[in-house]
């Protein structure tokens, strides 16, 4: 072994360490109460998140009511303002001056109305031509009007309005209610209201739109003619495509743009005494708002909820995740045969197993201490019997040495006493002789034998008697010093020795080297004839275990004799090979005095592997007895 290998290492904090992913096989008490928590409310976030999209839904089919309810409300207005304009034409339509055609007259009393109720009053011809204009000083020359208007539709008592113009004479947007007035049953004259679209402006802005809203009044040719929004710059244009195409009906609903290009979703209505449309669209981003909202809350309410439950996985979670950690110390403190005091958290369950814990680790100290008294008794009982085996061997050793000795005096005075009375030297004499050798030659063989298994008894009671310390073991550079101290018996028997990489451990090193010497050395003994051998040695962690395997492809051991070969003097299959049966009942009594355990599994002919359990952390028995 070389020098650095037989250095005693610091322990490595690492063996303290908790338990890596792979050694971990379920999720934690933490999250499985998290999962609970997570699964009582989920059913309660699914209802309320299904509440909220029927709110959401409800509240945009409000929304939608509402933009169709605008929408009514304002061409309702509209015919109401256009009921009153019609009422003033046909009273207007009754003047006497106009009967008399005193058209003077007739400009003062339109001017008492002007200066009444804001009407401008026009009065033409049936070819067009203006008669009154108020919108001038009368006498002054008044132009021809060129406007178009439904004439068929004029009937006495039912006016028109036109779509929107321009004034000719001041030139603002506005459009005319017309009534004819007739005499002697034919019109005579057409008597014309000019209103400015600001009367329509006015009649959207007392409708108190809410902002989220865009209402228009557009003509019969598409034309806009007011606007809740930005009405001085979009008044006189075209109404949208969409506005046009799917307006057609007297009320309903589409989807499209406002003439700015902001989506909407819109409503609309037709007045039914002039047939302008009155547009009320809703943009979709304030149309989506409920749903936002609701998803807002939703989201809100969710992590809410999900902090919650993980704030009580945490601390209910912490009321038995510690008492679990107690428990587990305490399981390791049992494996390593320290005392264990019964735990007191306030958890029932916990404590229970911990007091379950603390009268195990009283039972197995107790039987541990019987067991240690009872091992030591064998291990002086070995002692004794041996030493005073060794004392009767000796005498009949020496014995057999006087018998030796005898023999040949016996034989030489039996050849005198021949000699002497002159009978001759017999057969028997021969037979007698070689009886006598072969005899003593058992005699000796039997007391070599005795000798070997005495010396084998007493080398196992002062390996029992050493006492153990432990230190950090590298055990790569442990079984390499194994490898290189049998190299020269592996070559002969023609076999290689390979190890991977073995995870170090805590333990005693003497001790660890005898147990993989004497398996490596086992191993090199009975491999097959004929077949080259190939010996393994592998290791693994195991929580807090570390698992080594040594593996050959030798002879291989009978099942009936795998229970046995552990056992003080006994061997298995042919014995070819020289030794006493005590190699593997020694590594069995190691392995058991570091805290481990030995197994063997073997098909005959094929090869066996043996396995050994070791502690990651051996405190050492005087530590455990101390404790």
């Amino acid at each position: 072994m070389s020098e650095t290998a037989s250095k005693p290492v610091p322990p490595d904090p690492g063996f303290d360490a908790p338990p890596t992913d792979a050694e971990r096989t379920g999720r934690t008490v933490r999250a499985h109460l998290a999962l609970f928590t997570v699964a009582l409310v989920l059913p309660a976030l699914l209802f309320t998140a299904f509440m909220l999209g029927q709110f959401a839904a409800t509240e945009r089919k409000r929304l939608e009511s509402e933009a169709s309810d605008i929408a009514h409300t304002v061409a309702v207005a509209v015919d109401r303002d256009l009921t009153g304009l019609f009422a003033s034409l046909d009273v207007l339509s009754t003047s006497a001056h106009l009967q008399n055609g005193d058209f003077a007259g007739f400009y003062n009393q339109a001017a008492e109305l002007l200066r009444r109720q804001g009407i401008v009053t026009l009065l033409t011809d049936t070819t067009g031509q203006q008669l009154v204009n108020l919108r001038l000083p009368w006498g002054s020359p008044l132009p021809k009007t060129h406007v178009n208007w439904d004439v068929p539709a004029l009937t006495p008592g039912r006016p028109v309005v036109t779509d929107l113009i321009v004034g000719q004479v001041t030139g603002i947007q506005q459009f005319l209610a017309v009534a004819s007035v007739d005499r002697n049953g034919a019109p005579a004259y057409y008597l014309l209201f000019s209103v400015p679209v600001e009367r329509l402006q006015r009649i959207i802005r007392e409708a108190e739109i809410p902002p989220s809203y865009t209402v228009s009044i557009v003509d019969r040719k598409g034309l806009i003619m007011a606007r809740s929004t930005r009405a001085e710059e979009f008044v006189g244009r075209p109404a949208t495509d969409d506005l046009q195409r799917n307006t057609a009906g007297r009320q309903g609903t589409w989807s499209g743009s406002t003439i700015d290009g902001t989506p909407v979703f819109g409503a609309y209505a037709r007045s039914s005494l002039s047939d302008f449309r009155v547009a009320a669209g809703i943009r979709f981003s304030d149309l989506k708002t409920p749903l936002w909202r609701s998803l807002g809350l939703f989201g809100l309410l969710f992590s809410a909820l999900v902090a919650l439950s993980l704030l009580l996985a945490l601390v209910v979670g912490k009321r038995i995740t510690e008492p679990m950690r107690s428990l587990a110390a305490q399981a390791a403190r049992l494996g390593r045969g320290a005392p264990v005091t019964p735990l007191s958290s306030g958890l029932a369950e916990a404590d229970a197993v911990s007091r379950e814990l603390a009268a195990a680790s009283a039972s197995l100290r107790e039987r541990e201490a019987d067991l240690r008294e009872a091992n030591n008794e064998i291990q002086r009982f070995a002692y004794i019997v041996s030493h005073d085996l060794r004392s009767p061997l000796v005498n009949i050793m020496g014995f057999t040495t006087e018998l030796e000795t005898l023999r040949q005096d016996v034989f030489e005075r039996v050849q005198e006493l021949r000699a002497a009375v002159g009978a001759p030297e017999t057969a028997k004499d021969g037979e007698l002789d070689r009886d006598f050798t072969e005899a003593i030659g058992f005699i000796k063989a039997s007391i070599s034998k005795m000798d070997r298994l005495i010396n084998a008894i007493l080398r196992l009671s002062r390996e029992g008697r050493r006492d153990f310390r432990p230190e950090r073991v590298d055990m790569e550079a442990l079984v390499a010093s194994i490898q290189a101290s049998l190299a020269h018996q592996a070559d002969r028997a023609g076999a290689t020795v390979t190890a991977g990489r073995l995870p170090a451990l805590i333990s005693d090193r003497l001790a660890l080297e005898q147990i993989f010497s004497n398996l490596v050395d086992n191993a090199l003994k009975y491999l097959r004839a004929g077949v080259p051998g190939r010996i393994e040695i592998s290791g693994r962690a195991n929580g807090a275990m570390v698992v080594y395997e040594v593996r050959d492809n030798g002879r291989g051991i009978d099942p009936n004799d795998v229970g046995r070969v552990f056992d003080l003097f006994r061997r298995s299959g042919v014995q070819d090979r020289p030794g006493e049966g005590i190699g593997l009942a020694h590594v069995r009594t190691l392995v058991r005095r570091l805290g481990g355990t030995i197994g063997l599994t073997s098909v005959l002919g094929r090869g066996s592997t043996f396995t050994v359990s070791l502690p990651r952390r051996w405190i050492g028995e005087k530590q455990g007895k101390a404790a």
